[in-house]
Order: C-alpha cells, then structure tokens, then sequence
C-alpha cells in the first residue's frame, strides 16, 4: 500500500486574505474620518450668521498663528492681541507691536511719543478670521483643489477658535488657535 503525500495547508492564504480585508478597512475608515471633519461652506455661513446674531460688543481676542511653508521646517509663529470695544477694533498688538491703537485712545496712552499706526484695523478681529476662512475655501473651489481644512466654532456665538488648513501636495500648512474673552 502507498502513502500518499501529506496535503499541504492552505490556512494561510485565510490569514492574508484577513490582512488584506483589514488594511482595506483601516484605509476607508481614515479616508472616511478626514472627509467628514472638512470645512463645509455651509458650516462657515451658519457660524458666521451664530456670530452675527450673538457676538459680544466687548471682547478680547487672542490667538496664535503658526504658518509652514514648503521648506520650512518650524512653523512661523504669531501671536496677536486685538481688543474690541463697542463692536469697533480699537487695538491690536501682534507679536508684542502695536499695530493699531484708536486714535482717541493714542492720546490718553502717556507721556511718551506713541505712534499711531495706519493699519486698517478691519483686518483683525472675529469678522476678519471668518472673511480669511471663506476666500480660502473659494479659492480651494475655483482652483479645484481638494486642500484640507477644518475648523471648529463655538456652539455659543460662532466665532472660530481652531482652524488648521494643508495645501495638497506641499507643506504649506495654516493653523489658528483662538481665545476670545468677553469683557463685562
């Protein structure tokens, strides 16, 4: 009588065929997760209209902007200061310099010379953050690129307070960290 050959095991091919099953889940579940935290324009407007509706007239406005451009390997970072007052941006510091200071309130500054700066001052403050947010995202729409952003808002007011956004294909990356305070 022969033997016949010990069959071989095939249980391994089950084990790849889970692998593979796997590593194909873990990329749609990724893929699917980064799509949903994106930066709706809709998400921006209804934000923007909570700001409108609830924004304080008084408020302080703190944050922090680290930029990396292509080559660049630590991000450039800014801190900014602008103080609201009445609804109107009366000062805004960046960087530890004045770049804007009220006139009515230059006068009352002290007794040493303070320039008054021509800086618009309608560059900072809430209003301007939501502005800079939508000519990004415009600009991702009429270039067709597929850029990353998100952006969290405050469930209260609106007013943005993390905004991170990735240019596809390089390094180029914007990230804001924003406090505001009300001021009473």
């Amino acid at each position: 009588m022969t033997v016949p050959p010990p069959r071989r095991s095939r249980r391994w091919i089950g084990f790849f065929v889970v692998l593979v099953l796997l590593s194909a889940a873990a990329i749609v579940l990724n893929l699917a997760y980064n799509l949903s935290i994106q930066l709706r324009p809709e998400q921006l407007s209804d934000s923007r209209r909570r700001w409108q509706e609830n924004k304080p007239h008084d408020y302080d406005l703190k944050y922090l902007v680290e930029v990396t451009r292509g080559t660049e390997t630590e991000p450039e970072k800014n801190a900014c200061l602008v103080k609201v007052r009445g609804g109107r941006v009366v000062l805004v510091v960046d960087n530890d310099t004045v770049v804007y200071l009220e006139p009515s309130l230059a006068v009352v500054a002290g007794p040493a010379p303070l320039s008054v700066s021509s800086e618009d001052p309608g560059r900072y403050g809430v209003a301007a953050l939501f502005e800079q947010i939508e000519t990004a995202l415009r600009q991702d729409e009429t270039t067709g690129r597929r850029n990353f952003a998100t952006a969290k808002f405050d469930a209260k007011d609106g007013h943005p307070f993390h905004y991170v956004r990735r240019v596809r294909g390089t390094k180029d990356r914007v990230e804001w960290n924003v406090k505001l305070t009300r001021v009473e």
